[in-house]
């Protein structure tokens, strides 16, 4: 078992995927899991991409909560691959210490959102903050979660990467 398999399966223990899926059931379960709420927002690609995030998503942690940014435009399962890439950084742990916030925030960031108070957040996660390895897992993360979401229902539904065994 490789150490991204075995991560993963540890993501869809402690966070079961709902059968039959529903993504607003599993960022509701990922939420209770972390003890933080999670909400949802939109932004046109070019506010994304002013902040350094090109790939259509960017997670925003703050002291009590984090809040998912994705591509206006996004639709269906685009938005849904989106935002399972974000979810997929904060079950893989990506957002942990030394992500924390020492730069002011991008301006388009207070822009976009300008309820946002500086001082709560504790960090910005677009992709150039996670580096290639944690972008590639985050991105298999939410390519998995939407296959298996797709599968036939089954009592027990945790990934296994393609190709192995039973």
């Amino acid at each position: 078992m490789t150490s991204m398999e075995a991560r993963f399966g540890d993501a869809t223990r402690t966070v079961p995927l709902p059968n039959p899926w529903n993504l607003t059931t599993y960022l509701a379960a990922v939420a209770a899991h972390r003890g933080r709420s999670i909400s949802l927002h939109t932004a046109p690609k070019a506010q994304l991409n002013e902040i350094g995030c090109g790939g259509g998503g960017l997670w925003v942690a703050r002291n009590h909560d984090d809040i998912i940014i994705y591509d206006a435009d996004a639709t269906g399962r685009n938005a849904d691959h989106i935002i399972l890439h974000e979810v997929g950084h904060m079950l893989l742990g990506h957002g942990t210490a030394e992500a924390e916030r020492t730069e002011p925030l991008p301006p388009a960031l207070t822009v976009l959102l300008p309820s946002l108070s500086p001082q709560s957040i504790r960090h910005v996660l677009g992709r150039s903050e996670f580096g290639v390895d944690r972008e590639r897992e985050a991105e298999v993360f939410a390519d998995m979660t939407m296959v298996y979401a797709t599968l036939p229902q089954r009592k027990s539904r945790s990934f296994r990467l393609f190709g192995r065994g039973k």
